[in-house]
């Protein structure tokens, strides 16, 4: 195996934890009481603290052969994933589950645009047969969800995956607050929750986003995602009580079949080149 195959390998292993991890964060914010745009502050916020000493190294490093402009190019990333949070909390509040998984599992074909349109680079059939069950697996929990956009939190949802999209694109490339008022921080149990979404959804999901973006294509790393829902309704059911909803089933398995069909035949072509 080569070097660049190990990598790859690495790559994949990362981010199935890093999918794993981030399926947590809609339990981790139901636990936690903290008003929404608090909760999407305080993780950047923690996560980055808890990252600086290990990087610090690094950005002084950075200052000194990029200069000021160079540094501030670093920032990008970090500040289009915090316009993410802070638009997908608002908007989930203000539109349906539904609705909102809906718009947010489009970020595969999204992402298959901007490759083939802004790389010029032709799709293979196993992409388009992926990406066509990620929609029907999104169409179906839209219909689900009333069959209607309109509403604001729709607009936040859409511009919330337009954000992400933007994130991993700037994260590939430069690789390398609200009001708290209300937050009371005696309240142990959303500490605890808190803390959880810092260190695995924050921490390990995102960083294994970075990671794989800089060995793999970002649209191999946006089918990951569609995992996530899946697990986080299993969770839910498990942790939380609440019901699981058959006739979201047949979306999963499309988002499942989806992610499988796409990284089994993206793999076999590897071997085969």
């Amino acid at each position: 195996m080569t070097p660049a195959e190990k990598t790859q390998r690495a790559a994949f292993l990362f981010l199935t934890v890093g999918a794993l991890c981030g399926s947590f964060a809609p339990i981790f914010i139901r636990l936690c009481r903290y008003p929404a745009p608090a909760v999407a502050s305080l993780r950047m916020l923690l996560a980055g603290l808890l990252l600086l000493p290990f990087c610090l190294g690094d950005l002084r490093r950075t200052w000194r052969e990029l200069g000021v402009p160079g540094f501030l190019r670093l920032l990008v990333p970090g500040l289009l994933l915090s316009a993410h949070l802070q638009c997908w909390v608002l908007g989930l509040g203000q539109t349906s589950v539904g609705n909102a998984t809906f718009i947010f599992s489009l970020n595969p074909v999204l992402f298959a645009l901007v490759e083939r349109f802004g790389s010029r680079r032709p799709l293979p059939a196993y992409a388009l047969a992926s990406l066509g069950l990620a929609a029907a697996g999104a169409l179906w929990l839209f219909l689900l969800g009333g069959g209607r956009l309109g509403r604001t939190g729709d607009l936040l949802a859409l511009v919330s995956t337009l954000l992400y999209v933007a994130y991993l694109l700037a994260a590939r490339r430069y690789a390398v607050t609200r009001s708290l008022a209300g937050v009371h921080l005696a309240d142990t149990g959303s500490l605890a929750a808190l803390a959880g979404l810092v260190l695995l959804p924050t921490l390990v999901g995102h960083t294994s986003m970075n990671y794989g973006v800089r060995h793999l294509a970002p649209v191999t790393v946006s089918f990951f995602s569609l995992a996530e829902p899946v697990i986080a309704t299993s969770a839910a059911a498990l942790l939380l009580g609440e019901p699981l909803r058959p006739r979201e089933l047949p979306a999963y398995a499309l988002f499942l079949a989806a992610t499988l069909l796409y990284l089994l035949s993206a793999a076999r072509g590897r071997r085969a080149e």
